[in-house]
């Protein structure tokens, strides 16, 4: 059992698999139940949330790192915007664990996967780990054992995130954006343009209604509002905001563009979107 333990250890830290797990609810079946969140501290996490699936892990850690100071291990949750579209705003309390099992087990809407949420200490961890700052997270009272075992093999072999190139050799992309819940959105069609990703739309033939976009041969994403996808390899890559269709319009996020079109770093500064040379 240890073997195949550390196998996968191993394993997960060669490939360089880390993804922050959505954490919807407030404990887990036979964990620990962790404090709810304020408003406040809900409000620095979502932001910290959507900083570290963009890749700005630095400002994840200082907002949840602010959020860990001042209330401790609090677990945050709530409704995306997108969600809330979906469902028309006929939506529980976001922390009534109950109510969103009881709905969703009646279809009502996949209300669980609906929901975002993370714990302060756990958005900490995975940030730290992808930031590649290892001795830091190994050092930390808060840090997730498993991420911190992790943190220690990638360090003993030498192995560090690359790093994008210096800022002055980002460029801006002539493409327009909008922020929701903190996420960078763009246009579909124009995103795949301007990062030469080949794209097509799938379609109900029944309805006419767009449900969907392949990316390149292998990659999907879903416009039903479900945050479903699959990257330009083929492989379940889930975002961490659902793409949406609004106006005849499809708002997906430019992180997910970027990552399959090869992007190593972007920020958004003075009302564009800068990119890292590929």
């Amino acid at each position: 059992m240890r073997k195949g333990k550390l196998v996968l250890t191993i394993l997960v830290a060669t490939l360089g698999i880390f993804s922050l797990p959505n954490f919807p609810f407030a404990s887990q079946p036979g964990g620990r139940v962790y404090p709810k969140a304020n408003e406040e501290a809900t409000e620095k996490l979502k932001e910290a949330y959507a900083a570290y699936y963009q890749g700005w892990y630095d400002r994840a850690i200082q907002l949840a790192m602010e959020v860990y100071r001042k209330y401790g291990d609090v677990h945050a949750c709530w409704w995306p915007t997108w969600a809330k579209k979906s469902m028309k705003n006929n939506l529980p309390d976001p922390h009534d664990r109950g109510e969103i099992l009881e709905r969703t087990i009646k279809r009502k809407g996949l209300l669980t996967m609906m929901l975002s949420g993370t714990t302060a200490a756990s958005l900490l961890s995975y940030a730290h780990l992808d930031a590649g700052r290892y001795q830091e997270l190994i050092k930390a009272p808060w840090g997730d054992p498993i991420l911190k075992g992790i943190a220690s093999l990638l360090l003993k072999q030498g192995k560090h995130p690359p790093q994008p190139p210096p800022k002055n050799a980002w460029r801006p992309l002539p493409l327009r954006f909008r922020e929701e819940d903190y996420f960078i959105l763009v246009p579909l069609d124009d995103a795949c343009k301007v990062l030469g990703l080949p794209f097509r739309y799938k379609v109900n033939p029944k309805t006419g209604k767009r449900t969907g976009a392949q990316i390149g041969e292998k990659g999907l994403l879903s416009l039903m509002g479900r945050p479903f996808a699959r990257n330009i390899k083929g492989e379940v890559d889930d975002m961490a905001y659902a793409p949406f269709e609004e106006n005849g319009v499809a708002w997906v996020p430019f992180y997910w563009l970027a990552k399959q079109a090869g992007i190593r770093g972007w920020e958004v500064r003075n009302g564009k979107i800068y990119v890292a040379p590929r």
